[in-house]
């Protein structure tokens, strides 16, 4: 397990932000990283720029340093006159060398304060000081160190306090004596390390005592004259008959139970196990931050080429200022929780190791309940997790400004040819975020430029057409080019309606408020009731173990030939992606086929055809039911207008995509070479069906069939969205998900779906669809049909490759519908929707083309390397493309012309 996995799973989720933040120093060693290899320019001169940002390792600083001493006192630079000018310059680099080599004369024990001294002055002189990665990142290791400390401190003083209360309850109850109390040194808070004895006579003795000494003070405390001994002899008489009636198992207290002894034994009992579950997690919070600085070290000398961990952390040198770490603190430590099993023993009056067993049991119940939740983020998230593994690391071309997480902003510096003096201010250069110079801005500024000359140059005759067309090329850019998150493009887009007003309602162009409630409205449709739907389904056959099941039983009927083995696990991911999405049923096939995955190497060709071929399959399995993908539900909306429902849906889709699958395992049978490959058969998951699991599955196939005779059942339920809120209820209702599973829901697709069908609704308010739409219909309508959907068809392919599938649907799908009504026959418009709905998932040439595809390609072994490359997906990917394409037109168009039937 990655140690980032391990700090989540074992963190105590009240203390997580005062946990080594690993996650943050990661990304900044692959900034460092980066910056390392680009300090030195083309030209062989060192980037000024970047001096006092360099972050590298000794290696890398003993190479810069000869090559800056060397553009420096050795050659004059462009524009530099020899004289007193190159003499102050030389004189800078002298007294650079010689601070660097300072600090690395120093021994072991003084280096680090050297460094930390030698970044304070680094930072008064930035002009002249050049400073190495090893600087800044200890630097940061010295602010998490100091968070750590400090936390502790607080939280020991809370926690040994509640020891003492403890303590003292103990010595009022008589069961413990103070035998002496001595100070211990140390870097500590300078407590005192008490020590204790418990009494030893048995616990009935004790009772026995109490309970006289309990009955003569209540004696002496009655007033003269008052007649207590009847109410004394009534109370013993109810006493005894009560005991008579007590069994052993009831919820009835007896007198003893609430007499005063009794309940401060109960209160120290629950006192003593709360105080050993925080003690423990006391402890585990040094041990893990410890494990975490010894770590991220070992990655930092990995990945730059230093030696910080053997030489402060393994030496101890680093933790020597700290309390937290100090062996002593763990001592003291340990003995308190020593003590509270002890204690807790003679309250209870058992065996200590039984005691210890007991306490530890309170513990693991404490972390399952305490903790659920972050365990099932961390399930929930682990698929996206590998899919994005790479964010963090610097691209090819070390670009950092999207690496930094840093709270402070960095900056590009202009100074200015002479200060510019205000009343209060002046200004001497000019600072400008780095940010604004990202590709990212880059992309939004050419966006906006696009934008705004789509707005100046009139383009449709119509005022709000023209708009519309410049909103649409605005957004469609902004998906294409992933300049902002899909999803938030898509939030954008309701707001955008409203600036640009492109609502009609009756010709005219709504106003501000009309058009907002409008917009908005549509965002929350019968589709997004289905797409919620089809994620409670995966969800529930997900977490029930159902869909992993099916599928291991599957699995095994492949035998040992590599060819049915492939086929058989390209048909698993086939069937998982009809039912759990396409996003899904990848990470959930990939797990399946671990066994087989750890067996073969990463250069098997074998190995390539499995981790491509569940990609594939995933891909054209994301067109054979209408739940399968986002892009289909989305299109069921336009077809139902055609009266298609599930059933034709199904007819439809499914040859032509199971069709699909297998001339993609005929393309990866030719070009990988596994027949070689020697397999062991596949074991299946043994594991009986609970009455759960067989109500999940009852609930499932109950959805399915009536959302296939809907059109049957219009009169009851209206629409599909309707029946889409059975599952959820069903399951929600019933406790088999909770809110956990819906938070874990990829609402970024959903959000996505949202804003398209929002988009979608202002093109066609404003008229410009259908002006479009006129327009192709007077190109096109002297073709056939069938030309007429290869030709949009091959443009779906494209632009589904380059762009997400649900996207590339969610423009041209609604462009298809009008264009297809303007063309003569009833089945024109289906057909054109219903071709460019299943091709938009056939786009899958590149290793970012769909969900299916990135998973695929951040697969890899235990030790890291990558099962497939970008070129394997495009030698095979793009010829994949054009298989599913050709069955899609062919037998799938066949199918459509007989079983459409059109308005």
């Amino acid at each position: 397990m990655k140690f980032s996995h391990s700090l989540k799973y074992n963190a105590v989720p009240d203390w997580q932000e005062h946990y080594l933040n690993y996650s943050q120093l990661k990304k900044l060693i692959y900034s460092l990283q980066a910056q390392d290899l680009q300090v030195v320019d083309e030209g062989g001169r060192v980037d000024t720029e970047r001096l006092n940002a360099l972050e590298g390792s000794s290696k890398a600083l003993k190479k810069l340093k000869g090559k800056f001493q060397l553009g420096r006192s050795g050659k004059n630079g462009k524009g530099r006159k020899a004289g007193e000018g190159d003499a102050d310059a030389e004189g800078d680099v002298q007294v650079e060398t010689f601070e660097l080599s300072d600090i690395k004369k120093k021994s072991a024990q003084n280096k680090l304060q050297a460094l930390v001294d030698f970044d304070r002055r680094s930072s008064l002189s930035s002009d002249r000081t050049l400073f190495n990665p090893q600087d800044t990142f200890l630097s940061k290791l010295i602010d998490e160190r100091s968070k750590i400390d400090d936390f502790y401190k607080k939280l020991e003083a809370q926690l040994y306090g509640r020891f003492a209360t403890v303590v003292s309850d103990l010595q009022k109850s008589g069961a413990l004596v103070d035998t002496h109390s001595r100070p211990h040194g140390g870097d500590g808070d300078g407590g005192d390390h008490e020590s204790f004895e418990l009494r030893t006579q048995p616990e009935h003795q004790l009772r026995r005592r109490e309970s006289l000494a309990s009955k003569r003070t209540t004696n002496d405390s009655l007033a003269p004259g008052r007649a207590s001994q009847p109410e004394d002899d009534e109370e013993e008489d109810e006493e005894e008959e009560f005991d008579e009636h007590t069994h052993e198992n009831t919820a009835l207290l007896n007198y003893s139970d609430f007499n005063v002894k009794s309940q401060k034994k109960a209160i120290i009992k629950k006192n003593l196990i709360d105080l050993y579950v925080d003690l423990v997690q006391l402890k585990s919070f040094i041990e893990l931050n410890r494990i975490g600085f010894f770590k991220i070290t070992k990655k930092f000398d990995k990945t730059l080429e230093c030696n910080v961990r053997n030489e402060l952390i393994e030496s101890g040198e680093f933790f020597k200022d700290t309390y937290v770490f100090q062996p002593l603190t763990l001592e003291v430590l340990d003995s308190k929780i020593t003590k509270v099993i002890e204690f807790y023993a003679f309250i209870t009056n058992a065996d200590l190791a039984l005691c210890k067993e007991e306490l530890r049991s309170y513990l693991r119940d404490f972390i399952v309940w305490e903790r659920n939740t972050v365990w099932k983020d961390m399930l929930g998230l682990e698929s996206q997790n590998n899919t994005i593994a790479s964010a963090g690391r610097p691209n090819a071309k070390g670009d950092i400004g999207a690496l930094e997480s840093n709270t402070h902003l960095e900056y590009r510096t202009w100074n200015l040819p002479k200060p510019i003096k205000c009343r209060y201010f002046t200004w001497s250069c000019i600072k400008v975020p780095q940010l604004f110079f990202t590709l990212k801005a880059l992309k939004l500024y050419i966006i906006i430029a696009c934008t705004i000359i789509l707005l100046a140059v009139p383009t449709f005759n119509d005022e709000a057409q023209h708009r519309c067309m410049a909103l649409v090329a605005c957004v469609a850019f902004l998906w294409a080019s992933e300049a902002l998150p899909l999803f938030v493009t898509a939030l954008l887009v309701p707001l955008l309606v409203v600036l640009f007003r492109v609502m009609k309602s009756d010709g005219k162009v709504m106003n501000a408020a009309d058009a907002s409630s409008t917009i908005l409205a549509k965002m929350w449709s019968s589709t997004i009731m289905v797409l919620l739907a089809g994620f409670t389904l995966a969800a529930a056959l997900s977490k029930y173990n159902i869909a992993r099941v099916l599928a291991s039983y599957l699995l095994t009927f492949a035998g040992t030939k590599p060819r049915n083995v492939l086929l058989m696990i390209m048909g698993v991911c086939f069937f998982l992606s009809m039912w759990i999405s396409n996003v899904a049923a990848p990470v959930l096939t990939y797990s399946l086929i671990q066994p087989v995955l750890k067996s073969l190497g990463y250069e098997s060709p074998f190995a390539k055809a499995i981790v491509l071929g569940v990609a594939l399959s995933a891909n054209v399995g994301g067109m054979a039911s209408p739940i399968a993908s986002p892009q289909n539900i989305i299109a069921m909306d336009y077809l139902k207008d055609y009266n298609v429902g599930w059933g034709q849906f199904f007819a439809i889709a499914l040859p032509s995509s199971f069709l699909a699958m297998l001339t993609i395992w005929l393309l990866l049978l030719c070009t990988f070479k596994i027949n070689g490959t020697q397999l062991k058969k596949y074991t299946p998951i043994k594991e009986k069906f609970t009455l759960k699991q067989y109500y999940i599955m009852v609930v499932t196939l109950a959805t399915i069939l009536l959302w296939c005779v809907l059109s049957k059942l219009e009169n009851v339920f209206g629409s599909s969205g309707q029946i889409a809120v059975i599952p959820i209820v069903l399951f929600f209702g019933t406790g088999l998900l909770g809110t956990q599973d819906i938070n874990n829901f990829p609402w970024a697709i959903v959000i996505l779906a949202m804003g398209g069908i929002a988009l979608g609704g202002a093109v066609s308010s404003s008229g410009l669809l259908t002006t479009i739409a006129g327009a192709l219909q007077r190109r096109v309508m002297d073709f056939p049909l069938y030309a007429v959907m290869a030709i949009f068809g091959i443009v779906m392919l494209v632009v589904g490759t380059f762009v997400s599938h649900t996207v590339s649907a969610i423009i041209i799908i609604p462009l298809m519908q009008e264009v297809g009504d303007k063309l003569p026959g009833a089945k024109s418009a289906p057909i054109l929707v219903f071709a460019c709905t299943l091709l938009s998932s056939c786009g899958m040439g590149l290793a970012s083309s769909g969900f299916p595809n990135v998973t695929a390609i951040s697969m890899t072994d235990e030790v890291g390397n990558r099962y497939l490359t970008v070129n394997n997906f495009i030698t095979r990917g793009v010829p994949a493309s054009f298989l599913a394409f050709i069955c899609v037109i062919t037998l799938g168009f066949g199918i459509m012309n007989s079983v459409l039937k059109g308005v």
